[in-house]
């Protein structure tokens, strides 16, 4: 409950806390698409939208943990939105062409982000694809806060951040038929000074 009320606060002050462009995975045609941890949007809005205007008929869903989060993009988006977790989906095997999961499973410990991969291979129909993107050792705020869990720190706004190694990765989606982990490097602005951010992304065959 603990985890969860952290984000209710967290989203119930900013809906919308990440802005930009993006870049989005291939939709598929007539296929069901589910992003986890959709959250304020980022990627759920821009996939609607990108939905919407190509002339077929996937099927959207939205999920995430906090109400606050959906009760925001309600009336935004035209897809389905559920409140749920990560770890245990509440859907049927193979249910969806394509998963994103982008920014959250760094969010939990250890157990469930073994949990929450098996079930997003477990909703992936065979020949499914999975959009996985979480920050890496390589980023400027890894070890930031206090650890609680290798590579696992606890920060003030009571919100867990994992940094992930590509091998940890690459264990994680070890039923997968097939897997390729890229590296993506930027860097932003923190006060007056650049700071150095990193992600792995990885593109998982089911």
């Amino acid at each position: 409950m603990q985890k969860r009320d952290a984000w209710e606060r967290f989203y119930g002050t900013r809906p919308r806390p990440w802005g930009g462009a993006i870049e989005l995975p291939a939709i598929p045609e007539n296929g069901r698409v589910l992003e986890i941890g959709c959250g304020g949007g980022r990627m759920l809005l821009p996939c609607s939208k990108k939905i919407g205007t190509g002339g077929d008929s996937a099927e959207l869903v939205g999920m995430d943990p906090s109400r606050n989060a959906l009760l925001a993009l309600a009336g935004e988006c035209p897809g389905v939105l559920v409140q749920g977790d990560a770890a245990s989906l509440p859907f049927g095997d193979g249910s969806f062409s394509l998963v994103i999961c982008r920014h959250v499973l760094e969010h939990l410990r250890r157990p469930e982000r073994t949990e929450a991969a098996a079930e997003m291979l477990r909703v992936l129909k065979k020949g499914g694809r999975l959009h996985f993107e979480a920050f890496s050792t390589g980023d400027a705020r890894f070890r930031k806060g206090k650890q609680i869990e290798e590579r696992t720190f606890l920060r003030g706004d009571g919100i867990i951040h994992h940094y992930f190694e590509e091998e940890e990765a690459r264990h994680l989606f070890k039923g997968a038929s097939a897997i390729t982990i890229t590296r993506h490097g930027w860097s932003e602005k923190a006060g007056l000074e650049p700071m150095a951010r990193e992600s792995l992304v990885a593109d998982v065959l089911r």
